[in-house]
């Protein structure tokens, strides 16, 4: 029996979207964009480094200036772009409310960062729905790390076989798996109804 619902954040209660970022702090289109958006957060660590709680966003700021990645104008730039972004994904919430009012406990799992946290908390409703979170830059790891999943489990007390996750990316989709816990690839709210009622679920 499905006891506990665990959500990721970016892509599935609030968008995330690293080109659209790029784009919009720096004016950037096309190759270019898609170049710029490669340098800040593939080809560097930097930004991992961020979601694994190793830096501040202060910190990455300078980081990124000191790799010659951007001037002090842009690194504020980006980051006033990075907190513009997080509009919500339709229907996800409500959803969340609906199975709340039916008894399921709620949590979230999300690579994320300590300042961007605090934004969401301060900017949307959701997040007081979740009885508990497991934030990658809290705990020095991230997903699909198998030490992720259980520490979810662990730190609320959750059986595996009690819970199921959604999630944007496959790989972190199959890492949940892989730990024993259910889990589906989010794309709507649609759908997350439709594979919850396919374990039983109807809210």
């Amino acid at each position: 029996m499905i006891r506990n619902i665990v959500f990721d954040i970016g892509n599935v209660l609030v968008t995330w979207d690293s080109l659209a970022i790029v784009q919009a702090a720096f004016g950037l289109e096309g190759d270019t964009a898609a170049e710029r958006r490669r340098a800040l957060f593939v080809t560097t660590d930097i930004w991992l480094a961020l979601n694994r709680g190793e830096m501040s966003v202060e910190d990455t700021k300078r980081a990124y200036m000191a790799e010659g990645l951007m001037d002090a104008d842009e690194a504020e730039r980006f980051f006033v772009a990075v907190y513009d972004s997080f509009a919500p994904i339709a229907g996800t919430e409500a959803l969340m409310r609906r199975l709340k009012d039916a008894g399921f406990r709620l949590f979230a799992l999300t690579d994320n960062v300590h300042e961007i946290v605090a934004h969401l908390k301060d900017t949307h409703r959701f997040w007081p729905l979740f009885e508990g979170a497991t934030v990658s830059a809290e705990v020095g790891l991230l997903k699909p790390d198998p030490l992720i999943y259980r520490h979810l489990l662990d730190s609320h007390d959750l059986e595996a076989e009690e819970t199921v996750f959604f999630d944007d990316i496959p790989r972190n989709v199959e890492g949940a798996r892989d730990a024993g816990i259910q889990a589906f690839l989010f794309t709507t709210a649609e759908q997350a109804e439709a594979d919850l009622a396919s374990l039983g679920i109807a809210v």
